[in-house]
């Protein structure tokens, strides 16, 4: 590995944990009871429809068990339902309610005052540039999961 690439391996955990530290004290401050793991669950349940526990479980590396208690938590407080799959009766998809979605909205408004405050004096051109270099990185670091 390049002097760059150590530094990049050595400096990006800890520029993420520090954004997710941001987001956490400031979801924290709020009044809508959403934990940070609990946004990430809606966020990939809005983007990924028909979503069982499983399919949340592998992409957050979670146990199934530690899943299934975040999931009914969410269901408790009405932010998700579990619906049964028209085609596989046995299948339970994950759904965000229109409560979930309204609290998403909210924390998505807290998000990008986070990334507006931590990006501050960074040039489009870079963001972008970042941007694409965290996609090619994630979609490497993904493509062993098809196979």
């Amino acid at each position: 590995m390049s002097a760059s690439t150590d530094e990049l391996a050595r400096v990006l955990p800890i520029m993420f944990r520090s954004v997710v530290r941001l987001m956490a004290v400031d979801l924290d401050a709020t009044d809508t009871g959403l934990r940070l793991p609990q946004f990430g669950i809606l966020d990939f349940l809005l983007t990924n429809s028909e979503a069982v526990q499983t399919d949340l479980a592998n992409h957050f590396a979670k146990d199934k068990s530690a899943m299934l208690r975040q999931l009914d938590e969410m269901e408790k407080v009405g932010w998700i339902e579990r619906q049964m799959d028209p085609n596989d009766r046995r299948r339970k998809n994950l759904v965000v309610t229109k409560s979930g979605l309204e609290t998403y909205k909210k924390v998505s408004k807290i998000r990008a005052r986070v990334f507006a405050r931590v990006l501050e004096g960074v040039s489009e051109k870079d963001v972008s540039t970042c941007l694409a270099v965290l996609n090619t990185m994630n979609d490497k670091a993904n493509s062993g999961d098809a196979k």
